[in-house]
C-alpha cells in the first residue's frame, strides 16, 4: 500500500521505541542484582534473535512476497516504484514479531522472550534502514552498504529471480538463489 511520510516513518520510530525498552525492562533488573544467569540469556538470545529475523526476512521476502497473491501484488508495486513509500500498514510487522517471537518464549523464560523479541526487533529495524538506504542513499564505492546495494539491485534487475537477503547474502547462499553480475558469472564459470 502507498504510505505518506508519517506511515512510512512509524516503524522506525516504533521499533526502536520496543527495543529500549524491552532492553531496559530486561537488562536494568540483572544488572541491578549482579545476576550473571540473566546476562548469559540475554548473551545467547539476543543474537539468537537477530539470527532468526534474517532467516524470516528471506523467506517472508521470498515466499510470500514472490508466492502469495496479494503480498506479490504489493511487492510486485515495490519493484515497480522502488522509490515509493510502499509498505505495509505500520505496526502491523511489530505486532506479529511480538505474537511469533515474544508470547511463544514467555511462558517459558520471561529475560529470554525480551531478549529474543529485542534481537528479532533489532534484526528488523536493520532491515528497515537497510532497504530504506539501498533505495535512497549513494553509499561510498566499496562500503559494506554499498554490496548490500549491489545486492538488492540485482534482486530488482535481474532476469532470474534470486537475492532475497536485504541484510545478510547469507541464506541466499545457504538456499542457492544468490544471483551474480553478469561479469562475475562469466569470471567464475
Amino acid at each position: 500500500m502507498q504510505l505518506n511520510a508519517i506511515a512510512y516513518y512509524a516503524d522506525f520510530f516504533l521499533a526502536g521505541l520496543a527495543i529500549v525498552a524491552l532492553a531496559a525492562i530486561g537488562i536494568q533488573p540483572t544488572l541491578a542484582d549482579g545476576d550473571l544467569t540473566g546476562l548469559v540469556v540475554w548473551a545467547v538470545m539476543l543474537p539468537a534473535g537477530l539470527v532468526a529475523w534474517t532467516l524470516a526476512e528471506y523467506w517472508v521476502h521470498r515466499v510470500l512476497y514472490h508466492e502469495v497473491p496479494v503480498f506479490r501484488e504489493l511487492h510486485d508495486r515495490h519493484h515497480a516504484e522502488p522509490d515509493a513509500f510502499i509498505g505495509g500498514p505500520p505496526v502491523v510487522m511489530i505486532a506479529t514479531i511480538f505474537a511469533l517471537a515474544f508470547l511463544p518464549l514467555v511462558f517459558v523464560h520471561v529475560q529470554a522472550a525480551q531478549a529474543f523479541t529485542t534481537g528479532v526487533l533489532t534484526g528488523y529495524m536493520a532491515y528497515m534502514l537497510v532497504h530504506h538506504a539501498v533505495h535512497h542513499w549513494a553509499p561510498e564505492p566499496g562500503s559494506w552498504l554499498y554490496g548490500l546495494r549491489r545486492h538488492h539491485a540485482l534482486h530488482h534487475h535481474h532476469s532470474e529471480e534470486g537475492n532475497f537477503g536485504i541484510v545478510t547474502a547469507f541464506w541466499d547462499r545457504i538456499f542457492g538463489t544468490a544471483v551474480m553480475p553478469a561479469r562475475r558469472r562469466r569470471s567464475v564459470a
